[in-house]
């Protein structure tokens, strides 16, 4: 058997060290490079990671922008639909306003009608007292006017009675007969007989004063006029002593003017009782 020198064992054992050394620095290495790979795609999955998420803080604070814009917006819009809720309850009141007003001329329109028509009507009224009592106006024993809208039949007192007396007089009672015959040819009309006395006092046991005796003479004529065919549903009396004078008391002329009876023709109050104020509105 041949024997291998102990410094030729060394060798060789160096030399196989060597070997391994070498080769576990080659797996080493290419462990490190592999590690270093996978660092670096791990880096730039992490770059590539982080720059999605700035992508995606990006877009949140782009869709938080968005949505503060729709907040904004969805306000303006409340506002704004408000706004129009109010304008268009105005409009509605606007317009109820105007139905009313509307309303209202028509009435206006259609009270106006009737007025004219009234009117139209008294002056037909008044054409025909005229015509009929043109003999009586021409004598002088009354008068036909139109005051204040009212027909105004006028008989100085002396046409009719004796000083300080309420009994109509022959004279009288026929003049009134044919205001009766006139007066009662309008059976939807209504007539007042007022009294009218000068200033003078009248102090006896029957008038005390001029209120009775103007009082009394309305209610004589009144009676008579009834007698005559005028219906009692359509005429009333009244006295006004010396208190609604035509003219001056201070001349005997004025003071005969205020003895007086007159016969009014009252204007139909169904059309104008409560609408003429509204008008003056």
């Amino acid at each position: 058997m041949k024997l291998i020198p102990v410094a030729a064992m060394a060798a060789v054992m160096l030399l196989s060290s060597g070997c391994v050394m070498k080769s576990t620095h080659e797996a080493t290495l290419q462990e490190l490079n592999q590690t270093r790979a996978q660092l670096g795609s791990a880096q730039q999955t992490i770059k590539e990671q982080r720059d999605e998420i700035e992508r995606n803080q990006a877009q949140i604070a782009k869709d938080r922008e968005e949505i503060a814009k729709g907040k904004s917006q969805i306000e303006f819009n409340n506002v704004e639909l408000s706004e129009m809720e109010m304008r268009k309850l105005q409009l509605q009141q606007d317009l109820e306003a105007a139905r009313k007003e509307l309303g209202a001329s028509q009435e206006q329109l259609e009270t106006m009608k009737q007025i004219e028509a009234e009117t139209q009507k008294r002056n037909e009224i008044y054409a025909q007292f005229v015509k009929e009592l043109q003999k009586m106006i021409d004598g002088g024993q009354l008068t036909v006017s139109i005051e204040k809208g009212r027909i105004v039949i006028n008989l100085p007192d002396e046409v009719l009675f004796a000083s300080g007396s309420a009994t109509v007089n022959k004279a009288g009672q026929e003049a009134l007969a044919q205001i009766a015959k006139a007066l009662a040819a309008f059976p939807d009309r209504r007539f007042q007989v007022e009294g009218h006395t000068d200033n003078v006092p009248i102090k006896s046991a029957r008038f005390p004063s001029n209120w009775e005796l103007s009082t009394a003479r309305a209610l004589s004529v009144v009676h008579l006029m009834i007698d005559e065919g005028v219906s009692a549903d359509n005429v009333s009396a009244a006295g006004f002593g010396e208190f609604h004078p035509r003219a001056t008391n201070e001349t005997p002329e004025g003071r005969a003017l205020n003895r007086r009876i007159e016969i009014i023709m009252l204007p139909n109050l169904e059309i104008l009782s409560n609408e003429l104020p509204k008008l003056a509105e």
